[in-house]
């Protein structure tokens, strides 16, 4: 089986809005007008509501924004794009069948592992910390592919991992002989994401193969244990959720990090994660 077979599949399915794709053109240049995408935003409504909800944020400080393009120039186009790829991410997977998989909890597990990604970035000195949440949101992406593909494989690798991430990837090896890293990185090449997202997404679980990005895999790695401690996530499986037992070595000597920060980090996201949530997945949000 690969991965490439099995985003065939449902490629269909989860697809990009024609917005969201013009959009990401746009920013990967570089060189486009705040007017021409604020014109843009404004043909998708669920954009244009997150964008405001955003830049009114107690992120923000100022007088309350009222217009698209006061928005994009309040937040920039970084957050922009952060925005814009959660926002797309989200709206393709919103009509998972609930039998297959909770989505609520997927999107706080995904958001967790954002915020936890963003934070460990700072404290190892990485030059630009929140470019690690997108990757750190998008990681398990993949599984939401698995889930819709071949979900009688995808019930087999929960029941047989008693649904710890960490053995759910290598039972998915063992049954599947590909990964939920190896379909996400599939689909997202088929985003045309950027290719540091699409590396850490691929070897969010073994950071030590993942070349010119194993820093970023790593903080990504180190970030997904961290979001597994976090409520709901540690409630969904009978193992002991110590965030020590899942960190490959590997990854705290390419960050230079220590699992001193796992405490301080865990409390952080904790605080932050509704906040964040509330503007890429509202619905979520709404039941903590």
């Amino acid at each position: 089986m690969e991965a490439k077979s099995i985003v065939d599949q449902v490629s269909t399915l989860f697809s990009l809005p024609e917005v969201c794709e013009q959009l990401g053109q746009l920013l990967e240049t570089g060189k486009c007008e705040i007017s021409e995408l604020a014109e843009l935003i404004g043909y998708d409504p669920t954009l244009t509501a997150r964008l405001l909800q955003l830049a009114n944020g107690t992120e923000f400080s100022g007088p309350a924004v009222e217009t698209i393009t006061d928005a994009i120039a309040r937040i920039g186009t970084d957050r922009l794009s952060d925005l814009l790829a959660s926002t797309a991410s989200t709206s393709a997977f919103r009509e998972m069948d609930p039998e297959i998989v909770d989505m609520e909890n997927f999107w706080h597990h995904s958001v967790c592992c954002g915020l936890a990604s963003t934070s460990l970035a700072r404290h190892a000195g990485y030059e630009n910390p929140e470019r690690l949440f997108i990757p750190g949101l998008l990681h398990d992406i993949g599984q939401l592919i698995i889930y819709q593909a071949k979900p009688e494989f995808a019930a087999k690798v929960l029941a047989d991992s008693r649904q710890q991430e960490s053995y759910r990837y290598l039972m998915e090896k063992q049954l599947m002989g590909v990964t939920h890293a190896q379909v996400g990185q599939e689909l997202l090449s088929r985003w045309a994401f950027p290719t540091m997202i699409q590396k850490v997404v691929e070897f969010h679980h073994e950071p030590n193969l993942a070349g010119d990005y194993e820093i970023e895999s790593s903080i990504v790695h180190i970030a997904t244990a961290i979001a597994n401690c976090v409520e709901p996530s540690w409630k969904m499986n009978n193992q002991n959720h110590d965030a020590r037992r899942q960190i490959n070595a590997f990854a705290w000597q390419a960050t230079g990090l220590t699992p001193e920060v796992i405490e301080s980090t865990l409390s952080e996201v904790c605080v932050e994660s509704l906040n964040i949530l509330g503007v890429i997945d509202p619905a979520s949000a709404s039941i903590y």
